[in-house]
């Protein structure tokens, strides 16, 4: 947080600011995105960190801009179930053939 404060914003207008709920203003300030300090049971921002949040999530830093930039398929290697030829599981098939003394029922 800045040292020489300019202007502290409730936790309301700092919602209106962002573009967020004042639970997700809430969120930020108790996971640490968003410095901040409480006086008299009540959350107080200063300008300059609210605006800095406001630039980073502008920026693209916000989850779903994330999101849209990852692997569409982050466990296709570890799962492989669909397209990887491991079967037809919808007409029972299997597509694989098990090691030997696996699902033994015997």
């Amino acid at each position: 947080m800045a040292e020489q404060s300019e202007e502290l914003l409730s936790v309301a207008e700092t919602a209106k600011m962002l573009s967020r709920s004042t639970e997700q203003v809430r969120r930020y300030l108790r996971e640490g995105t968003l410095p901040g300090r409480r006086l008299g049971g009540q959350w107080f921002i200063d300008r300059v960190d609210a605006h800095a949040l406001l630039v980073r999530l502008r920026d693209g830093h916000d989850f779903s801009r994330r999101l849209a930039g990852s692997d569409p398929d982050p466990l296709g290697q570890v799962i492989a179930v669909g397209g990887s030829g491991g079967g037809d599981i919808a007409n029972a098939r299997a597509g694989h053939v098990p090691a030997a003394g696996v699902n033994d029922r015997g």
